[in-house]
Formats: C-alpha cells, structure tokens, sequence
C-alpha cells in the first residue's frame, strides 16, 4: 500500500485514496481529532518513545513540578594551543599547548526529553542530540515519528506500507538557497527509508492541498493556494481540473508561520511576568535580558536551569524591585512549567481566530500569570510579518504571469491561514467570493493521498 503522510511542523496525518474518496487514518487517539497528531516525540531515560499526544501528557505528568539534581558530567577533552609572544633568554618561545578536561552541568533527575517542531531543523546546520548516553541524529529522531506512523496505519488497515508521499514546503524553515532545501528534502528521504518506506516520493504541500481541492472543482480553474500552517508559509499558482494539462505556474514561500507568532507574543508581552523590565541591587542595574530572552524559544530554555542562574535569580529576589516576578522565573525553571506557558500561549492564539479576547493564564508554585490578549493587539504584534507574507503572495502571484482577475479560486489551508487579518487580506486583494477554506488540517495530507495513489496526472 502506498500512502501519503503530511510530515508538519506542529501536527502530521496521513492518508489513501481508494480512487473515489479520501480516507484519513486515525493516528492518534488520545487526541480530539484522532486524523490530526501533534509532531510531538519524548523520549524517556530508558529510551521508550512517546508520541502525539501521548507525547505531551506524558512529558506533564513525568516532569512538572518534579525535582532537579544539577551534576557534571564527563564529556571529553579538548587540546588548547597558545602561541608565545615573550622570549626566554634571549630565545623566542614556542607555542604551548594544554589538554583539558570538559564538563557539562545535566540534571540527573530528568526523566525524558520532550522534542516538539522537528521538521524545523532539516535546511539547517543541526545535526542531532545526545539523549542519555546515547545520540540521535535529526533523521532518526524523525525515523521513530515516521515509523510509528506506518506502524499505527498497518494496525488499522492490516495492510503492508511501503510506499509513501511526503509533502514538504516550497522553502524550509532556516533555507538561503535552494541547496538548503535540496539538503533537507535529502535528510527526510533518509529519515523515511530509515522508517521502513522502500519508496518515497515528495510533492509540494500547495500543490498537494490543490489536488485535494481539485476533487470537488466542476471546472477547469486558475487557483491560488495559501497554505500557511504551523512552520512555514506555502503559496502555489497553478492551473487545475484538465485532465493532462494541469500546470504549475509559480511557487513561493517563507520559512514564517505558527510558531514564529508564538514566540512574538512571548517576546512582546510574557517576559514582563518573569522579570524582564524589573532592577537588581543597590545601584538599580537592569534585570539581565539573557535568563528572559532565552524563554522565547522552548528548546534553550533547559539552560537555563544551572545553580549559577538559580543563585543570581535567588539574589535578585532579596535585591531587587520585582521579587515575586524573578521568583516566578525561578519557578518556570526549577518546575518546568516552560513548555506549559508555550501551549497556553499557542491556545489563546488559536482562540482568537473565532473572538476578540483572550487570556493566557499559567498558575502553579510561585507562578500566577493573568495575560489578556486582544485580536487586534496580536494584529499589531505581527504586522510587519503580516507584511512579509503579503508581499511573498502578490511576488508569487507576479511571477506566475496570471494577473488578479485570471484568478478564479484562492484556497486556504493550515492553521494559521484562519487567522482574521489573512482572510481579510486574501479577501482584499482576490475578493471575497473567491476565497475558500479548503480543511484546515487535512487538505494536504489528503492530496498527498491522491499523488500517492496515482490515479491522476
């Protein structure tokens, strides 16, 4: 059997075409909506792996408000050569050189490491992680996800999968040039075949959200295809519904998305809550942005957690104009509520695709933060990548030869192509009456499907 798998920064599904319709398997069933999982892996001490959902609660239940143990640990030598300016005796010194050894600060108390957004990595220099003596290149990482995935689809179906279509984006997050994104379609290829898939095959997202959308066009269409989803932006023009004759006229993307907009509303309105803007000491030295900044992206946030940073944080509390703020910064850390304010911040987002307010709240030891969020206060935040993916639209639309009346649909797909002032942007330049909301989740897994299937040119 051969399948298509929409591998997301955020969720991932999968799916067959039997020729009539789409069918999309349920791959998670902790989840509200078992045909949508979260691109979420955690990987336990002893190295059992979690995903989706499961992922996610297994991470609370094993790791908020636990205890941590700071310990050094071992990591190898590193040979350091100086060269010498002074003489001795009239003589020129030679170089000196001295070997050291290297140590690292881990909590040995860390039951598992929770690994979200993957896909993220692929156009860049990253390479992979050591996770309880043991080290995981990116493309195995990606290996346990996909595996799991083939796995849970040959349960259901009791059918052999070897064959697979991914859907990848038209720019990767963190591509410069083309060459990254030939680099990163490598890597998850070899991610894939390390999955069990002996044959891969890739398609544009855009272009796989078009042929989903194709099977309910009556008529041969000109469409424009905005799919802006969890980690990238994806625009597509193309040509659908002739049998033979379907063209793509331009792509374009930018590696902008979901998550960027989470990280701008922790930039702009949470580090207030954790100390930022507050003094220190005598002399009324400003709060340090290093132990604030880091809270923007989740990954280095565990740096943060060294009796060194715990010491100062601690003082800061005894000397400072802000106790109860560093004091919940101190929280956030040592009871690793972290990835617990990403998600509120995440589901006050979501929310404010369908109201005007909403409030990210996080309560636990030491911590109470109460953050309204407006829509129009998110608009603001974003404007200027709002920018960004408008004018990466009208350069696509501009390099497909098709002007705005040659456009007869524009289709939406990905969470945050439901946000209100994208839809009011789309509706501005296309008209309303043109615009559609294709699925939001599964419109690319389900084209996918039907490239995967075959039975359309």
């Amino acid at each position: 059997m051969r399948i298509g798998l929409d591998f997301g920064t955020t969720n991932s599904g999968a799916a067959m075409f039997d020729g009539e319709r789409v069918h999309l398997f349920p791959l998670d069933r902790a989840s509200h909506a078992p045909t949508v999982m979260r691109s979420t892996l955690y990987v336990t001490r002893d190295h059992q792996v979690f995903i989706g959902q499961e992922a996610i609660g297994t991470y609370y239940q094993q790791n908020i408000g636990r205890a941590s143990r700071m310990m050094r640990q071992y990591v190898g030598e590193i040979e350091l050569t100086f060269g010498v300016v002074e003489s001795v005796k009239g003589y020129p010194g030679g170089p000196a050189t001295f070997v050291r050894d290297v140590y690292v600060l881990v909590d040995e108390l860390t039951p598992g490491r929770l690994l979200r957004s993957l896909k993220s990595g692929l156009a860049t220099g990253y390479r992979g992680t050591t996770m309880f003596d043991r080290y995981y290149e990116l493309e195995d990482l990606i290996a346990i996800y996909l595996r799991e995935v083939r796995q849970r689809v040959e349960a259901h179906t009791g059918q052999a999968v070897d064959g697979v279509v991914l859907g990848r984006p038209v720019n990767f997050v963190g591509s410069e040039e083309e060459a990254d994104n030939e680099r990163a379609e490598g890597r998850l290829r070899r991610a894939a075949e390390k999955a069990g898939f002996r044959e891969v095959a890739f398609e544009l997202e855009p272009v796989a959200a078009a042929l989903y959308y194709e099977l309910t066009a009556h008529r041969p269409q000109n469409v424009v295809v905005f799919d802006f989803g969890g980690g990238t932006l994806d625009v597509t023009v193309m040509r659908i519904g002739e049998p033979g004759r379907r063209q793509v006229f331009a792509t374009g993307g930018v590696g902008i998305a979901g998550d960027t907009f989470d990280q701008r509303i922790i930039e702009r309105l949470m580090l207030d809550h954790f100390g930022r803007g507050s003094t220190w000491g005598e002399d009324g030295a400003p709060f340090p942005t290093q132990y604030t900044d880091t809270l923007v992206h989740w990954q280095t946030i565990p740096e943060l957690n060294r009796p060194e940073t715990l010491r100062f944080l601690r003082l800061a509390q005894i000397a400072g104009s802000h106790p109860a703020r560093v004091r919940a910064l101190e929280s956030l850390l040592v009871n690793n509520y972290a990835i617990r304010l990403i998600d509120e911040v995440e589901r006050a987002k979501i929310a404010l695709s369908a109201t005007h307010f909403a409030l990210i709240a996080l309560a636990g030891d030491d911590i109470n933060v109460w953050q309204p969020l407006t829509r129009s206060q998110f608009e603001a935040l974003i404007a200027d990548i709002a920018r960004r993916v408008e004018a990466c639209l009208l350069d696509t639309l501009a390099r497909s030869g098709l002007g705005v009346s040659e456009i007869d649909t524009v289709v939406r797909t990905g969470g945050s192509a439901q946000i209100p002032c994208f839809v009011e942007m789309l509706e501005r330049i296309f008209g309303p009456q043109k615009v559609v909301l294709s699925d939001a989740f599964s419109s690319v897994t389900a084209g996918l499907a039907v490239r995967a299937a075959g039975t359309r040119d």
